[in-house]
This record gives C-alpha cells, sequence and structure tokens, in this order.
C-alpha cells in the first residue's frame, strides 16, 4: 500500500506533527508513505511542496473572504492529481485543510481515483468556519449569526450558513471516511452529516 499524507506542514504546528509521526511509523513498518505538504522544513525525499502561485491566489481569494467564504480561490488544490506522488499513491490521508493552502471545493476531484482518511483534528470540518465552536452549537443544525467570527480562521462578515452547506454537499460527492483522535471529537462527529461516512476513533494517549 502506497499512503499519501496531505496537510499544511510536515513538522510545524500540531497536526503536522501528528501526521509526521504517522508517516515515520508506516515507513517503519515497511509501508510506502509520502507527504504532500505547503511548507515544508525538512529535507526528506518522502516530502514534496506544493507549488502555489500565492500572490495570484491571493488576490482570487479575496473576493470570496470578503462574503466570509475561506480557501475557496485557492485553485492549486486542482493541481495535486498532477503530481507524481498523488499518481503513485493507493490513499489519501488528509490532516488539516484548513491552513490556508487548500480548497476543500476539490474533495470530489481529489477522492475520484483515490479513496481518503481524513484524520479530523478539530472541529472546522463540520463547522460554517471556526475551528472550536466554544459553547456555540449552531453547527448541529446549519450555523448563521456566527458568534465567533473572530475564532481561527477568521472570517469578516457572517456566511457561515452558505459555508456549512458548501461543505456538506462536497462531503456528499467526496469518496471519504472519517478517522477522529479523541472520543470527544467522534460524539460530536455523531451529530453532523459526516456520520454518514465510515469513521474509526484512535483515541490519543
Amino acid at each position: 500500500m502506497k499512503v499519501l499524507h496531505i496537510n499544511q506542514s510536515d513538522i510545524f504546528g500540531g497536526a503536522a506533527i501528528a501526521s509526521h509521526r504517522l508517516h515515520k511509523g508506516l515507513l517503519s513498518q515497511g509501508i510506502e508513505s509520502k507527504m504532500l505538504v505547503e511548507i515544508k522544513k525538512t529535507k526528506s525525499n518522502h516530502i514534496e511542496q506544493i507549488i502555489r502561485k500565492r500572490n495570484l491566489e491571493n488576490l482570487i481569494s479575496r473576493i470570496p473572504y470578503y462574503f466570509g467564504l475561506s480557501y475557496i480561490g485557492h485553485f492549486s488544490t486542482f493541481k495535486i492529481p498532477e503530481y507524481s506522488f498523488y499518481q503513485q499513491s493507493d490513499i489519501l490521508n488528509l490532516h488539516n485543510l484548513h491552513g490556508d493552502y487548500f480548497n476543500y471545493l476539490a474533495l470530489p476531484k481529489l477522492t475520484k481515483e483515490k479513496p481518503a482518511v481524513w484524520t479530523l483534528h478539530d472541529m472546522w470540518s463540520f463547522t460554517g468556519h471556526c475551528a472550536y465552536s466554544y459553547d456555540c452549537k449552531k453547527w448541529q443544525s446549519g450555523c448563521g449569526n456566527c458568534p465567533y467570527l473572530d475564532v481561527v480562521p477568521v472570517i469578516p462578515r457572517d456566511n457561515t450558513a452558505v459555508e456549512w452547506r458548501l461543505k456538506n454537499w462536497i462531503y456528499q460527492c467526496s469518496n471519504i471516511a472519517i478517522v477522529t483522535l479523541s472520543n470527544w471529537l467522534t460524539e460530536l462527529t455523531k451529530k453532523v452529516c459526516l456520520v454518514t461516512f465510515q469513521f474509526i476513533t484512535f483515541p490519543m494517549v
């Protein structure tokens, strides 16, 4: 089996450290594992950097961001199938997708030929924008009138209901299984559309 991990960075940040440890663990077991990241800090030839036209993407992204929609201007994500690491892989392991580098609208395209496991490190996948909702429960029914627009990833205006529905539609067009790293996150996942996917919990100890 050949596994390709997709994350914002190889070793910078919590999700990066977790995905890199998994990557190294798979290699130690004789499983071919590679990483595709935006920010590459190591010199490993098992890790490749996503090439972005950053200035152009940032310019394009200003329009959806102005309306409160995150990351959907990053067209470089649609070019990931052109990378040899992607072409040679049997399965994708998605990690943190909200680091201002990944366009989740590309998920159906990326998972059409390669089944994907999405390892959830926070709540972003099933909210209208935030990585952690605090006391807000609106993500269970569709978001809107968000009380935490300043929670990472920050958005300038409330379009959380639209983004919530957009994510849900994209997921239904994607070939994804869900992995959570805590029982707490598993219980939250059961309350949203992601529960329709196969999922498993690997609690961090």
